[in-house]
Order: C-alpha cells, then sequence, then structure tokens
C-alpha cells in the first residue's frame, strides 16, 4: 500500500551560513495551517510523513557521519565493545551522540525540536540517536512499538518502498494503549500487510517519519538490492513509561 496524501506535507526550510559543516539542522517555517494539519493527523493515526525536511547536503553529511560511526563500533578494539551504549547489532546502531557530537547535537538541539514539542505538546527528552541499514534479502521486522510516552524521527538516507522493506505503520493503533500500554511479541509482518489500516512510508532521501512510540510498525524484506538506511532519533516524554512485556495483543478492524 503506498503512501497517502493525508499525513503527508512538504516544509520550507532555510540553510545558515556554514550550517553543514557546523551542525544538521536547518530553520523550518510552518504554516500555522501546515501545523494545525500536522497534529491533527499525528493526534489521529499515530504518524506523519514530512518532504524534503533537510537538503541533500545534509543528508550526505549524516550517511558519512553514520558510516564512520559504524566502523568504529565494529572495530575489534572499539573502547564502546563491552561497555553498554553506543552499540550495534545486526543492521543496527544505537548511542552515535556519545560517539559523534554531531549526533549529539542533533538530538539536543536540532531544528526539529520545536516540531515534536507541538506534536506531543510538551517537550521531549532525548534517549538516543540510531542507524538502520536494512541490505538486500535481509530478514523482516516484526511489529512492535517504540515504548508508551514518545516519539521517534527518522531521517531517510535512501529511498525507501516496500521492495526495499520500508516501514510500515499501522494507522491509529496508538489509540489502543492506555497508561498500562505492553509491548508484544507474537505477531509477524504478514499479519498486518493486508491490513486496511496499514501504511507504507514511502520517503525519498532527505524525507521524515515522524511516528508516536506506541504506534505498531514493522517492515518487510529488502527484495530490491538498494540499501535502506536512516538516522532516527528517540524521545520521551516527561512521565516515566508504564510499558510492560505482553506476548499477545488483538488488533482492532479500521472500525474500531
Amino acid at each position: 500500500m503506498g503512501a497517502r496524501s493525508t499525513g503527508t506535507v512538504s516544509l520550507p526550510f532555510k540553510w545558515g551560513e556554514g550550517v553543514v559543516k557546523e551542525r544538521p539542522e536547518a530553520e523550518i517555517t510552518v504554516k500555522s495551517s501546515d501545523l494545525a494539519w500536522l497534529k491533527s493527523d499525528f493526534s489521529r493515526d499515530g504518524f506523519v510523513l514530512i518532504r524534503d525536511f533537510i537538503s541533500h547536503e545534509v543528508v550526505t553529511e549524516m550517511r558519512e557521519r553514520s558510516r564512520r560511526v559504524v566502523k568504529r563500533l565494529h572495530s575489534k578494539d572499539s573502547i564502546f565493545k563491552h561497555h553498554g551504549l553506543p552499540q550495534r547489532h545486526s543492521n543496527v546502531a544505537k548511542g552515535l551522540e556519545r560517539v559523534d557530537d554531531y549526533f549529539g547535537d542533533l538530538i539536543n538541539n536540532g531544528a526539529h525540536l520545536p516540531l515534536l514539542t507541538e506534536l506531543l505538546e510538551e517537550t521531549p527528552s532525548p534517549s538516543t540517536v540510531g542507524y538502520f541499514c536494512k541490505q538486500e534479502a535481509e530478514d523482516e521486522v516484526h511489529p512492535h512499538v517504540d515504548g508508551d510516552n514518545g516519539c521517534t524521527i527518522w531521517f531517510a538516507l535512501d529511498s525507501a518502498d516496500p521492495s526495499n522493506g520500508c516501514v510500515h505503520f499501522l494507522t491509529g493503533s496508538h489509540l489502543q494503549f492506555n497508561d498500562n500500554g505492553h509491548l508484544f511479541s507474537s505477531l509477524k509482518s504478514s499479519d498486518l500487510f493486508s491490513d486496511p489500516n496499514a501504511v507504507a512510508a514511502i520517503l525519498n532521501p532527505g524525507d521524515v517519519s515522524i511516528h508516536n512510540s506506541k504506534t505498531i510498525h514493522w517492515s518487510g524484506k529488502n527484495k530490491s538490492g538498494r540499501p535502506r538506511r536512516a538516522v532516527n532519533c528517540f524521545y520521551q516524554k516527561s512521565r516515566k513509561s508504564k510499558l510492560k512485556l505482553k506476548k499477545s495483543l488483538t488488533i482492532k478492524d479500521s472500525g474500531g
């Protein structure tokens, strides 16, 4: 299922002098009408897609810096190998902000923060910066949530579509959680691809997706021969999470 027009918007932005070399951020200008639309869709659907959020220059910078961080974490003599975050597992690396100040600046001072504050209706607390790279024929990522009290923003570094295993969101699934929301482990991506509420996050380099931590999302295998790389920033709201582990979750149909 392709990306829909609802929940998708292009935002104009301006670049400050020297910003590409110094900081991974832009001056984002959002019309009040677009902001109201984004807030409404985020509240209703649990995610939004925004086109051309960062420039080609910043995409290139993020790719190169991510490559260097992953190479450092993968090194046999990495000082991070046995000391918790930062860490690298298969195609995912987390804790990039502790290896490169560039990513620390991104998660703490990025130009996306005012927008996230509007969407969450409070200033979010930064958690960590991650890097994701899905190579050819890599395994699918089963349906999951990121938590119950925050949001995640994905910066697309490559084109993403169903052929290379783009993320899918289950529209409105965040509304099924209460303050005692649960993680779950029994669903497979094949269980949800045909769901009428499933939406593919089709993105181009420089686009972003922002989703509520409670929104169910997943991705299929990469069958294209093209990589799908992204940098993601995880945030939490001020209250503590009450998330508990549960082995199953009943998914409501589109009418529920």
